[in-house]
């Protein structure tokens, strides 16, 4: 029976729309709004890549058509950011702290974000939405690895407590720390509070006697074997047993433990403090209204769960951070599942590291007396 044209295009109409219902994969594909666009982004690496890569980057492709390209680092950054051509910056986004954001900020390198375009944002801790950063459109913020102690088991039997505990002679020489000053110059302000009666003063000590941490720093510097330069380096030196135990990030530990390593991780109840990460858009991207989409899926509640539970990262979106702790023991052990729990988790000290003159004080000193590294 031959079919009309009228006929014809009523069944292709239908079919069309049962086509969209049926399959909505479909319509997608043709609606992507950046297809064909690409955003390099620069991640710190470690936890942070390797659960981007395998929980958001893939989903984020899928749902806006781009390419996302990470490029994991760590102090590499403002260096790279600050060689690219003008207007052509080599990152579209970057995950960025106050050591190297505050520069970039100064220098002119990264633009303000657009903070409607990111509703997720609302999801996070007030105090962070309220935090310098984010309230003057320079990032958003969340929070990264706490500071920690971590021991092999098999190498001590004896697990400290408290950070002085750090200074007893038997581990003069058998402990491993971060070679940078934001989180070790902390470390030696709250063993220095402990042995002094003030425990987990520490912010304190650093607020009222600068100079006299940077002395007890250099005055300790031989507890130290060697000096880590990533989570990794500090994992596999305590995992081969070239050391007994030390301060890092709590991400590598907190990974060993979960796979059943010889490995614990003490978080003492005096304090600790956690690393202030934000996201921030450098100046001249062509991509803008991309990388605020990327900051606004980073926030969703089921990447955080995530974030959470395979990265071993402070979440800061509360109800994913709820969730988390109800699904990772070590989690819920050691980072924040609660309003009240952020309420408690204390920065680095970075207000006082960019007072005045500080930060370059500290740097020096570190280098000359702590590193003790040779000047050309």
């Amino acid at each position: 029976m031959p079919v009309s044209r009228r006929d014809f295009l009523k069944g292709a109409a239908a079919g069309s729309a049962a086509a969209g219902i049926g399959f909505p994969f479909v319509v997608r594909a043709q609606t992507k709004p950046y297809a064909g666009k690409t955003i390099t982004v620069f991640t710190y690496a470690g936890a942070y890549e390797s659960t981007l890569r395998k929980h958001f980057v893939g989903p984020f492709e899928q749902k806006t058509g781009a390419r996302v390209v990470l490029d994991p680092g760590w102090w590499d950054m403002l260096p790279k950011l600050k060689a690219s051509p003008p207007g052509q910056p080599v990152f579209d986004l970057v995950m960025t702290d106050p050591t190297q954001g505050l520069p970039s900020i100064k220098e002119g390198l990264f633009q303000k974000i657009n903070l409607e375009n990111i509703p997720n944002a609302k999801l996070i801790p007030s105090r962070l939405q309220q935090d310098w950063y984010q309230a003057n459109g320079w990032g958003v913020n969340f929070a990264g690895s706490i500071m920690v102690m971590a021991f092999n088991t098999e190498a001590t039997s004896k697990i400290p407590q408290q950070w002085h505990e750090l200074l007893a002679p038997e581990y003069r020489g058998k402990l491993s720390m971060y070679d940078a000053p934001y989180q070790s110059l902390y470390a030696f302000a709250q063993m220095k509070a402990g042995k002094e009666g003030r425990p987990g003063k520490g912010y304190e000590e650093l607020k009222n006697d600068l100079d006299g941490v940077l002395k007890f720093c250099a005055e300790h510097r031989d507890l130290v074997r060697l000096w880590w330069t990533s989570t990794g380096d500090f994992m596999g030196k305590l995992l081969q047993k070239e050391i007994v135990g030390g301060i890092v990030h709590n991400t590598g530990p907190l990974a060993a433990e979960a796979e059943g390593k010889p490995v614990k991780t003490v978080s003492p109840e005096e304090g600790t403090a956690v690393v202030q990460v934000f996201w921030s858009i450098p100046r001249g991207t062509q991509v803008k209204r991309l990388a605020e989409e990327f900051i606004n899926d980073f926030y969703a509640t089921d990447f955080q769960v995530k974030w959470g539970t395979v990265g071993k990262i402070s979440v800061p979106n509360l109800k994913a951070a709820e969730q988390a702790g109800k699904e990772d023991q070590l989690y819920a052990k050691f980072l924040p599942t609660s309003q009240a729990a952020w309420d408690r988790i204390r920065y680095y000290p970075y207000d006082v590291y960019f007072e005045g003159n500080n930060w370059t004080k500290i740097n020096d000193v570190w280098d000359r007396e702590v590193l003790r590294k040779k000047r050309g």
